[in-house]
């Protein structure tokens, strides 16, 4: 009938899954990105050791063939070995987060260490990796630097500590998607998807969206991480130059400067755990 027509292009879907987590999906086949469901409290952050919890782990995690992680931060890395020992999935890392795995009890064969300029061909998903520079936070990187010596698990939360940090672009189903890592110094690369952070500032915004040229943008690392996945999602407590108490994200205000910066762009603030079809939204 005329005005009708069948999409012959594969369904590609996008979740966000909290905090800096991503799954994307295609006929069958998932790829996850620094999966992160426990939510350990700010408390025992401060004072004691964390694991994973395996029932979060089991109940939020989505198909997944493939784990790419970003570093080793634990609100990136805790969950890891639980997602690949329920999962089978192989983890993709920098050589620090791969190390850190196997203290964690990851099997080696699990495990495949990634550098900058790495182009992974996972399935229908094809992964190019880029190294970012992490965001300074109240003066300085948190927890970067080698490892101590003599971990034993479980650890503490400043043991997860990190060496490099990647930003990636996947291409699948005819399109491409940048997940930002950092802020300060993005790939100069076009993607018809972009995630950033939420904490950008108009410049940085700026520099990134007019290398990325995106038809869709959406917040990443925007929701509270010590708030549990049981409670309604709200943005993240963030640091102002200059403002001694941190504020939460304003994502409205957000969308409209991205907006402004990106007039073609079209802006979503993403459901945690809801599907959306990527090919859609671009139309």
């Amino acid at each position: 009938m005329p005005g009708n027509s069948e999409r012959n292009d594969p369904i590609v879907q996008l979740q966000y899954l909290g905090t800096a987590g991503w799954h994307l999906s295609v006929e069958g086949c998932g790829l996850l990105f620094d999966p992160y469901f426990t939510r350990v409290p700010l408390r025992r952050l401060a004072f004691g050791r964390i694991a994973p919890s395996p029932a979060a782990v089991q109940r939020h995690t989505p198909h997944a063939g493939w784990v790419v992680v970003s570093h080793a931060h634990f609100d990136h890395l805790l969950d890891v070995p639980e997602v690949a020992r329920m999962s089978g999935a192989t983890v993709y890392a920098p050589r620090q987060s791969c190390e850190l795995l196997g203290v964690l009890g990851v099997p080696p064969e699990q495990v495949c260490a990634i550098v900058p300029g790495d182009q992974l061909p996972l399935g229908p998903f094809a992964v190019e990796v880029y190294e970012v520079p992490h965001r300074v936070i109240l003066g300085r990187v948190p927890a970067q630097g080698p490892l101590r010596a003599g971990l034993r698990p479980p650890l503490r939360a400043r043991d997860y500590r990190f060496r490099e940090l990647f930003s990636f672009r996947v291409e699948v189903g005819g399109m491409q998607v940048l997940i930002a890592s950092g802020i300060e110094r993005e790939p100069p690369v076009p993607a018809d998807v972009l995630l950033v952070g939420a904490d950008a500032s108009r410049e940085q915004l700026t520099r990134i969206l007019g290398a990325t040229q995106p038809r869709l943008v959406l917040p990443n690392h925007f929701d509270d991480i010590f708030r549990p996945l049981s409670k309604p999602a709200r943005p993240s407590l963030h640091p102002l130059p200059g403002i001694a108490l941190p504020r939460r994200l304003d994502l409205g205000a957000w969308a409209s400067l991205v907006s402004r910066l990106a007039s073609r762009a079209r802006v979503l603030i993403p459901e945690r755990f809801t599907a959306y079809d990527l090919g859609e939204l671009l139309r």
